[in-house]
């Protein structure tokens, strides 16, 4: 705004020098009120300038840079579709009532997909910020935020966290593995962990084996694959006596190893992670309700707020869902600490302190939420705090 009235100043200064030059030349042949309605005139002449360059530069499509202008990358379609859309229906919400413009890209669970979309998001679209869901997409575009930083929301864990510009506003889901390690060394003797290949699950496995292993205690470790035949891994749980179990793996594939773990007659414990139950909707849809009954897991207390509840229920006739209130505080912390000095922003988002609707907010060192943990039961089909 500050360069386009320089830009109208440039235009009339002149005929305000015109006025005063007139003024000494001629002193006695114009009224005092003359020169007042000439400058009035001018003035009204700047102002209508003013106003109409605005009027058109918004129907043009420039925003203000008071106007924040947010990308958000998830999953829109896919098998995790669901949880994509509740916390985009979640960011919708939240800028609805602030001068926010959010532009969502579908990643599809998939680490390419979201790379090209932070792209298009940095390069054609501009944006201040961006809210990210997807691991794999973040563990990919870290190296180009260190190249180019830009201030990111993340609600699912990296594999790494670093004092960058990225801020999880979930906390660790390590420390949900570390809480079901102690758990599980309170009641089984023998643990197997199953897991998928990848980071995130590789980070899991061993802040759960940290607490658990102990010399009173016996730790299996088996690797599962997307074959959907996993005789071969449950035999070996069969021979090593597992007392109890865990997999961690994308739902498609946790349903068909817990599937054949009860069709061979394993007769292992299963015990639930936070995976599982943020995704037991997938389970449920394949296995019956009975096989997760009394199903112990660890999870984030639940600290959704009342308000945004009803908000949320209001707005789309549905439940607010896993991970919406993180959405929706993530919009609200970008635009409570706004600051177009990149440095300043980062600064004020590591010694931030928000309550909001998915309880208080504080970041560590490393720019992750600080956790509060409870225990949880699979009870009457739903997870409820032991």
């Amino acid at each position: 705004m500050y360069k386009y009235c320089t830009y109208f100043y440039s235009i009339v200064n002149p005929w305000f020098n015109t006025i005063i030059y007139i003024n000494d030349r001629f002193p006695n042949q114009y009224t005092m009120n003359q020169f007042k309605k000439w400058a009035l005139w001018i003035a009204t002449v700047v102002i209508i300038a003013i106003g109409g360059y605005q009027a058109w530069s918004n129907s043009a499509g420039v925003i203000s840079k008071d106007s924040i202008t947010i990308g958000f990358i998830g999953p829109l379609t896919g098998e995790n579709a669901a949880i994509g859309e509740g916390i985009k229906n979640a960011i919708a919400l939240s800028a609805k009532d602030v001068d926010v413009r959010v532009i969502y890209e579908d990643d599809q669970f998939d680490g390419k997909k979201g790379i090209a979309a932070y792209q298009k998001l940095r390069t054609m679209d501009k944006v201040d910020a961006i809210i990210n869901t997807t691991p794999t997409v973040i563990d990919a575009i870290t190296p180009l935020l260190q190249a180019d930083p830009i201030v990111v929301i993340q609600i699912a864990e990296p594999e790494l966290s670093g004092d960058d510009t990225i801020f999880q506003i979930m906390p660790s889901g390590a420390s949900l593995y570390a809480r079901l390690g102690e758990m599980a060394r309170e009641d089984y003797a023998s643990f197997a962990f199953v897991h998928q290949e990848g980071a995130a699950f590789e980070k899991a496995k061993n802040y759960f084996k940290k607490t658990y292993e102990n010399p009173s205690v016996k730790f299996n470790e088996y690797r599962i694959d997307d074959s959907k035949d996993y005789r071969t891994v449950i035999a070996k749980m069969k021979r090593d006596g597992v007392i109890a179990y865990t997999v961690i793996a994308t739902p498609s594939v946790g349903v068909q190893f817990i599937k054949q773990v009860k069709e061979q007659g394993v007769g292992s414990v299963l015990v639930c992670n936070a995976d599982m139950e943020v995704t037991i909707s997938e389970y449920l849809k394949v296995l019956p309700q009975g096989v997760f009954e009394g199903c112990k897991s660890a999870m984030f207390a639940d600290r959704m707020a009342d308000s945004f509840k009803v908000a949320y229920k209001n707005a789309y006739g549905v439940d607010a869902g896993f991970a919406t209130d993180y959405g929706f505080d993530a919009v609200r912390i970008i635009k409570n600490t706004y600051d177009t000095d990149n440095e300043t922003w980062v600064n004020a988002l590591k010694h931030l302190l928000f309550d909001g609707a998915s309880g208080r907010i504080q970041f560590d060192d490393l720019g992750v939420r600080v956790p509060e943990i409870e225990e949880h039961v699979f009870k009457d089909g739903v997870f409820v705090k032991r």
